[in-house]
């Protein structure tokens, strides 16, 4: 049964994106047999990428199989009351609907009739919508686009195994599991399988002998895992992947290891398909999720507000006042060595530290999390606008931040809109507020020219920093 049979609104995802170094072309025709899929390939997470649309929902299915960018769907099964497949990620329904409890509490009609509240912990557009059954997956989807199950358990392994079988798609479905015991049954039954190994303890135990001498050929790795550890499954001769992937630097280190798989909640961002998505304006009027903006510390269980702030009409993103930062890289953004960036920056509170600032992170020669200083390879500026009305330029290097210049500006009222704008030449950088009365800094440095921008402000606990909004951002 579609959701529509129900009356709910389908919405896809958004777009955006920049290329980087090894980004790979994608194929003009879409893998349908797995026996097709390239040697580098990516992994939608939660269907579409849980980043970009609300996880495990027909909606974010449908937008999956209309993305180019994305070779494989995965989404999660466990067994329901009456032994039929739910798909859904959690134990509990507690976090994604309306309702409360173990999902294996529910038959498969009270799991049907449960409510995914998207609008509140998705946000954007995003549409409510009913709970999936594994077979309405199989039934509508196989067919459009390679697929990924996740079996929670035995139970869930059984019941996948037997619906793939009985439908005649193990060239078209792959199962992952945390459980070696659990692949060798689905492997036995003819399917494609990969073991996933979520951390150092379980790589003690699911070491690429032990996986191999199961007769398993494939295997799923944290990507937060050392690189010598992964490099260990690469040189067994295993067909690694890797999960949460979610930067493109990380991507390229991880190809350089040599890992074939990407399993990624924004897999056009992570990929890099220039031509389609790269722009030079921000897209907040759509109050659709960009590609490419995911904050510092953004996962799929928490995107509340916390992790990446919320849309707000007509055409701004807010970040709302509280005492935690806030950084969310703008992966739509064309950035070159040398360029114009205007934002328009709304307090809309004020906190109380006037020393917190709201600001846009640029030139960052890597995507890596903004909190993130412990390597060489991090480095851009920081242009920031205190509550007291400090103008400040800083420089981001490895582990320390410097100050370059500062100029004293009017403080922020509630409601005032701050104007900045950035000239970034090959040998300096100026940025200027330009709302009421012109104040500027002016820096000669040419040390980081990179292609990555975050928007944000800073707070920190007993340090309340303010709720701010961002609009019309442009990059000329």
């Amino acid at each position: 049964m579609s959701l529509a049979a129900v009356g709910l609104t389908v919405i896809g995802a958004a777009t955006s994106v920049q290329a980087a170094p090894l980004s790979p072309q994608r194929s003009a025709a879409r893998p349908l047999r797995l026996v097709d899929l390239p040697q580098r390939f990516f992994i939608a997470h939660r269907n579409a990428g849980a980043f970009l649309a609300p996880e495990n929902t027909e909606q974010a299915l449908k937008a999956g199989v209309a993305d180019p960018d994305a070779d494989l769907l995965e989404f999660d099964i466990q067994v329901l009351k009456d032994g039929v497949g739910g798909v859904m990620h959690d134990p509990t329904v507690d976090r994604t609907t309306t309702a409360t409890g173990k999902v294996a509490d529910y038959d498969s009609a009270a799991f049907q009739q449960l409510v995914i509240d998207a609008p509140s912990w998705f946000g954007g557009r995003a549409a409510p919508a009913h709970p999936l059954l594994f077979e309405q997956v199989l039934d509508e989807f196989a067919g459009k686009k390679l697929l990924l199950a996740h079996p929670k358990d035995t139970a869930a392994m059984k019941l996948v195994i037997a619906a793939i079988t009985a439908r005649d798609l193990t060239g078209r479905v792959m199962v992952q599991t945390f459980s070696r015991s659990d692949a060798v049954l689905a492997e036995q039954a003819g399917i494609t399988t990969q073991v996933i190994v979520g951390g150092a303890q379980q790589a003690t135990i699911d070491t690429p002998e032990a996986i191999k001498s199961d007769g398993l050929k494939r295997v799923s790795l944290w990507a937060a895992l050392p690189d010598s550890l992964i490099s260990s499954y690469v040189h067994a001769g295993l067909i690694v992947t890797c999960y949460d992937v979610n930067r493109q630097y990380r991507r390229d280190q991880l190809y350089q290891l040599g890992v074939q798989g990407i399993d990624t909640n924004d897999p056009p961002y992570v990929r890099g398909d220039v031509a389609r998505y790269r722009r030079t304006r921000d897209s907040f009027g759509t109050q659709n999720w960009w590609y490419g903006q995911i904050s510092q510390s953004q996962f799929p269980e928490a995107l509340g507000v916390r992790q990446r702030g919320r849309f707000v009409a007509p055409n701004w993103w807010r970040i709302d006042v509280g005492d935690y930062p806030l950084l969310a890289l703008q992966g739509w953004a064309a950035l070159s060595k040398s360029y114009t960036l205007h934002m328009n920056m709304r307090w809309d509170a004020l906190g109380n530290d006037k020393t917190r600032w709201g600001g846009t992170y640029f030139s960052a020669i890597r995507d890596s999390a903004f909190s993130s200083a412990d390597s060489p390879l991090n480095g851009g500026y920081l242009a920031v606008l205190r509550g007291d009305g400090t103008l400040i330029l800083y420089r981001k290097d490895a582990g320390h931040t410097t100050r370059l210049k500062s100029v004293k500006t009017p403080a922020p009222k509630k409601g005032t809109v701050a104007k900045l704008r950035i000239t970034v030449s090959k040998s300096s950088i100026t940025v200027t507020r330009y709302d009421g009365a012109d104040k500027s800094v002016t820096v000669k440095d040419a040390r980081y020219r990179g292609k990555y921008l975050y928007l944000g402000r800073y707070a920190s606990t007993g340090h309340q920093g303010p709720g701010l909004s961002f609009g019309g951002i442009t990059v000329q």
